[in-house]
């Protein structure tokens, strides 16, 4: 993976310039640790809700950029709609995760925590989003473990 390139995020159309840029060369899974300093940057809500719409473009997903979409997923203080395109994006993210990680990363917390935010929403869209989410993520699990399911609801 490369270093983060994205400079001072205070610079927003600067950031979202570098991201189009790499995202053009389809090398956005190079800079997953970039991305997940995006979202870690709580100040600026749009490029949030920018890097996540480039996190759902991502081939091989790394831990680092799936605990970030999930802190996003998890935080109260950030807009639903954003938090909602997060859910989606962890649809997309741990299906897409590295089949051959070693890493003591715990996916099993990771659909956990989503399933406990699908039973405290009151958003019809957001649940709909998570359990679409959660199924993509067991479906795949299934895949990889020849049908056994450890994440059953």
């Amino acid at each position: 993976m490369q270093p983060d390139v994205f400079g001072d995020l205070d610079k927003f159309n600067g950031v979202l310039a570098k991201l189009d840029e790499i995202a053009s060369r389809k090398s956005l899974d190079e800079h997953q640790v970039g991305l997940a300093r995006i979202l870690r940057f709580k100040q600026n809500r749009g490029l949030v809700h920018a890097a996540l719409g480039y996190a759902k473009t991502i081939e091989r997903a790394s831990d680092i950029l799936i605990a970030e979409v999930l802190n996003v997923l998890v935080s109260e203080d950030i807009p639903l709609e954003t938090r909602t395109l997060a859910a989606g994006v962890l649809g997309h993210l741990i299906p897409h995760r590295h089949a051959d990680s070693v890493s003591d990363f715990d996916l099993d917390r990771v659909v956990e925590s989503m399933s406990y935010v699908l039973s405290r929403s009151h958003s019809p869209l957001l649940k709909k989003t998570l359990d679409e989410a959660i199924s993509r993520a067991r479906d795949r699990r299934r895949k990889r473990n020849g049908s056994r399911d450890c994440w059953s609801s």
